[in-house]
């Protein structure tokens, strides 16, 4: 079993540096991807689990079918609306994202990071996987790719970018775990890394 985390958009692996210290005990990996260098990308291993912060759990979701259990932080089913008022954020919102990405990516970043509490940026921004980031996030649907693995979803009640009911959307139905913090905004990792360590190494040990 190793752990495998997967930022999010317009975030760095660094994320992850006072939750894994948390959950030493397990094989761990980080994926980068490269939107402030070069990517960095494990090769898979048989019973690797999925932990993703935001579109890090898509990202996850998009390049494999065979984790052995996930763990969704901060997430969501859908970042765009659908018809059936499923996700987000409007469509024009993400669209507005796209415009700025195009016209100053390093400013679009430190906004967007500030949105959320978290550090301004380590590097200058590489727009490019940046704006795949984005078309990630305006196109792709996690529902039809959960399958029936176990799945554990951590959330906050002051998730002011990924509402609550949107936790609730992607648990629903899938004998998920549900577990909501009450502070700690879009940003459970490094505002909360004990609340989802703990969680994570419960979910793990009944594996």
């Amino acid at each position: 079993m190793r752990l495998v985390f997967v930022h999010g958009w317009a975030l760095g692996p660094e994320c992850w540096d006072l939750v894994s210290p948390l959950l030493k005990s397990f094989p761990q990996a980080r994926v980068d991807l490269g939107y402030f260098g070069a990517p960095r990308l494990p090769d898979p291993h048989p019973g690797d689990i999925l932990i993703g912060h935001s579109a890090g759990f898509l990202w996850g979701l998009r390049q494999r079918a065979d984790w052995a259990g996930m763990v969704a932080i901060n997430s969501f089913s859908r970042f765009c609306l659908d018809a059936q008022g499923r996700g987000c954020v409007k469509p024009a919102a993400l669209r507005a994202m796209q415009a700025q990405l195009a016209r100053d990516a390093e400013e679009c970043v430190r906004n967007f990071r500030a949105s959320i509490g978290a550090p301004a940026p380590p590097e200058l921004a590489e727009a490019a996987p940046l704006a795949q980031g984005l078309e990630l996030l305006r196109s792709f649907d996690v529902l039809p790719h959960l399958g029936e693995k176990p799945l554990l979803v951590l959330a906050t009640k002051d998730d002011a970018l990924a509402p609550a009911r949107e936790a609730e959307n992607l648990a629903q139905g899938l004998g998920a775990s549900l577990f909501f913090s009450e502070k700690g905004g879009h940003g459970l990792p490094w505002a909360a890394p004990e609340f989802c360590a703990g969680k994570i190494e419960k979910f793990l040990q009944a594996q």
